[in-house]
This record gives structure tokens, sequence and C-alpha cells, in this order.
């Protein structure tokens, strides 16, 4: 049926998006149009305003050869190369761990309690950074964090973040080191950012703990699964942690809650 088509921008999205409704994405029109415009480095809004616009044969075998990657379950980014986060565009690649549920939250309670803090510079450090997404965004949207480090124990992973962090010309500020826990941040820091906190792999003691790679009056944002919020709630109350939490919207029901921990 896809070689019946004609070969033009509008005929292509139009059966990509019901290719991808037809298994199940929630999204469909946005992600073929996404994949469209990174193959083709076009705008979204030039593919739909011009949509007889002939295709390559090349491009028309790539772009069905990335929609049927994408109803097989590969994530869009591994598709394209890239991801976009936060008005940013982080180049991916299998070895880039991408943001957990919830990563945007975590950036917007960390903006928020920077804005909210006393004027100075500030520092921070976030644990299993992966493709270093959340660290980037920080870094680029809050100038008063003018020390970032970005741990995890992919040193491949690292190596494709820090390669982004190049590009803005964000290791200015972010230091990229390989670690698998607290002991991997050279110093205390205001801040401590974990996206994807797992409790069942020593995650409670890492809570406990994290006061002291802590700066007096420092702070903890981490995302939490409903099921370990309990848990969660009792080690950071545990660790003389004044205690709130950011909850899910109302259409991401059961993404993770955001805990902001504030110590004294």
């Amino acid at each position: 049926m896809a070689n019946e088509l004609e070969p033009t921008w509008g005929a292509r999205l139009t059966h990509a998006a019901w290719l991808l409704a037809e298994a199940g994405l929630p999204q469909p029109e946005q992600e073929a149009a996404a994949m469209l415009a990174h193959l083709l480095g076009t705008p979204e809004a030039l593919l739909a305003a011009q949509p007889a616009t002939p295709m390559r044969p090349r491009d028309v075998e790539t772009y069905a050869a990335w929609v049927a990657r994408r109803i097989g379950g590969v994530p869009a980014p591994y598709i394209t190369g890239h991801l976009e986060f936060m008005g940013l565009d982080i180049a991916v690649g299998w070895e880039s761990p991408l943001p957990p549920r919830g990563a945007q939250r975590v950036v917007g309670a960390a903006l928020h309690w920077a804005r909210s803090h006393i004027p100075g510079e500030l520092s921070t450090a976030e644990m299993g950074t992966g493709c270093g997404a959340i660290a980037l965004a920080l870094a680029a949207l809050e100038p008063r964090f003018t020390r970032i480090y970005a741990v995890d124990a992919s040193a491949a992973a690292l190596a494709k973040a820090e390669a982004n962090g190049a590009r803005y010309l964000l290791n200015l500020v972010i230091t990229w080191l390989v670690g698998r826990d607290l002991a991997a941040i050279p110093e205390p820091v205001d801040l401590l950012v974990w996206s994807q906190l797992d409790l069942a792999a020593s995650g409670i003691d890492a809570l406990i703990q994290a006061s002291a790679r802590l700066r007096p009056g420092g702070a903890l944002i981490c995302a939490v699964t409903a099921a370990q919020r309990l848990a969660a709630t009792d080690a950071l109350l545990q660790a003389g942690a004044a205690l709130f939490w950011v909850e899910p919207e109302g259409s991401e029901g059961d993404a993770p809650a955001i805990a902001v921990a504030q110590f004294l």
C-alpha cells in the first residue's frame, strides 16, 4: 500500500500518522511530523504548509523504515538521533539512556527552587544523568547554577552528553563524572537532583545520606513512584528534611511524583 501513495510530504505524513495510530501510539500526527522533519531537515510548519512537495525515493524509503521501527517499539530519539528537551536539541545514541517520565517536572522543580533561593551562585549535582538532558537544561535555563556535576555509571553515555554540552558551550558549567553513588560528587552542593531513584536498590540509604552531600540549607529533588512514595517520605524525614511533593498532571496520573526535600 505504501508504494501506491504519492511520494509527497502530505501523502506520506498522512499514511505514517495512520500507521502509528493503528499501532496505538498516543500522538501519531505529532510523531509522524517530527520524524519527517528530522529526516528532511525541514520545519514541521513548512511540511504542513506545502503538502504537495515531492520526496526523493531515498527519503521515501528511509521514512517508511523509520515509521516501521517506531511501530516496532523503538523510541523516536533512537531513530532520529535527536531528543527535543525543554528547548534543547540533544544528540543521542543507543548508549544514551533517555530521560525518565517526570524529567521535565524535575527540572521545573529545580528551577523554582533556585529562583526562590537567596541571590547568589548555586551548585548542583545530578545523579544518573544518562543523556545529560536535565543537567543541560539546568545549565541553559538558570544562570545561577554556575557549577553542575553530572554523574553516571556509563562512560559512553557521558561522552555523548559531554559532546552536547560542548556544542551548547555548557561545559564551562557542567563537569561530567563517572560514578555510581554520591561518593562521585567532589564537594557538597546546594542542590542534589535524582530523576530516577530506585529505592529497591539501596535508594533508601542514599536518601538518608543525601544531607551529607549538601551544603547548609541545601535541597534534594527526586522522582519517586507511587509505590515507593511512603518509603521515600520516611527516609527523608528520618534524614531531617522538610518535605513537599510536586504531583503529576491529571493526564499522566501514573507518572512519578517529585519530592522536594529541604534540609536546614
